[in-house]
This record gives C-alpha cells, sequence and structure tokens, in this order.
C-alpha cells in the first residue's frame, strides 16, 4: 500500500467521521427540541387542570354554602 493510499484512506475516514458527527449533532437538536416542547406542554396541561380544580372547588363550596336541602341518593 502507497504513501498516497494511506493518506486518502485516512481522510476518508476522518471525513466519514465527521459525517456521523454531524448527524448525531442533529438527532441531538431534535431530541432537545422534543423536550422543550414536551416540557411546553407539560405546563400548559397543569395550568389547565388547576383551572378545572378550581372551578371543582368553587362549585364545591358555592353548594356547601347554600341553603338548598341536598339529595341523598
Amino acid at each position: 500500500m502507497s504513501t498516497s493510499e494511506k493518506a486518502f484512506g485516512l481522510i476518508k475516514a476522518v471525513l466519514t467521521y465527521q459525517e456521523r458527527m454531524d448527524g448525531l449533532e442533529k438527532k441531538l437538536a431534535a431530541l432537545s427540541d422534543g423536550r422543550t416542547r414536551l416540557a411546553d406542554s407539560h405546563v400548559a396541561l397543569r395550568d389547565r387542570v388547576s383551572t378545572i380544580e378550581g372551578y371543582l372547588r368553587g362549585r364545591r363550596d358555592a353548594a356547601a354554602a347554600s341553603d338548598l336541602p341536598r339529595i341523598e341518593g
């Protein structure tokens, strides 16, 4: 194997390694974006559940404060 063949082999290996690193970088960026969207979705869901809980507590307290007789079942 000549020196030029070894040099070309080395260059090819470096370029292949660089392509793999570029692909890995893109995958990590996509994973990070997905994680950010998941966190935002979690916050929105927490807010919605808090709103529903507040509504239900308000209805429960209003029903408890009223003088209307309750129907027992």
